[in-house]
């Protein structure tokens, strides 16, 4: 019996939605696509899950297929998810590792919490109206237009007027 040709098995999934077809394409290639998936990743379970992700992939962009070599096309699939995941395992481990950390956290703290008392101290020089719409806008999340309507503006002029105000506030901290 003669084997179909990939693009005939290819237009059967396409088609048909003929899932046997497809896995006729993945008996056919899953030795080539996992020798390259091996030897990037070093560890056969790794390198099982790419084919597995490779598949998928290619299953998924079937649709994206130009009718070139189908094994050469899941190969690259697979090289490409592989070389990602190298990566991504590359920048996982190189993440630094400080011993400060506790330090550091104390210290961010500190500082976050007297950025915020500035800020309260800037607020509290508004004047009233505006620290109004500071606090209701920030606070208490009022919609800008909510607080037009308060004021009897237009949700424009309210939108100016925070940017003003929080040009204002930043004046205002680095002053403090």
């Amino acid at each position: 019996m003669l084997q179909k040709k990939d693009i005939e098995l290819i237009r059967e999934v396409l088609d048909d939605d003929n899932g046997r077809a497809f896995e006729t394409l993945m008996k056919r290639y899953t030795a080539q696509v996992y020798g390259v998936a091996l030897t990037i990743m070093k560890d056969e379970d790794n390198a099982k899950e790419v084919v597995q992700m490779a598949f998928i992939q290619a299953y998924r962009q079937l649709d994206s297929w130009r009718g070139e070599n189908f094994g050469a096309w899941v190969t690259i699939i697979a090289k490409h998810i592989a070389l990602r995941l190298l990566e991504k395992e590359k920048r996982r481990q190189t993440e630094p590792i400080d011993e400060n950390t506790d330090e550091q956290a104390e210290e961010y703290d500190e500082q976050r919490e007297q950025r915020l008392q500035n800020l309260e101290q800037a607020i509290e020089q508004l004047p009233e109206q505006d620290r109004k719409i500071i606090q209701w806008h920030y606070y208490r999340k009022i919609p800008l237009k909510d607080i037009a309507e308060r004021l009897n503006q237009t949700e424009n002029n309210i939108k100016v007027r925070v940017f003003r105000i929080r040009d204002k506030l930043k004046k205002l901290i680095s002053s403090c």
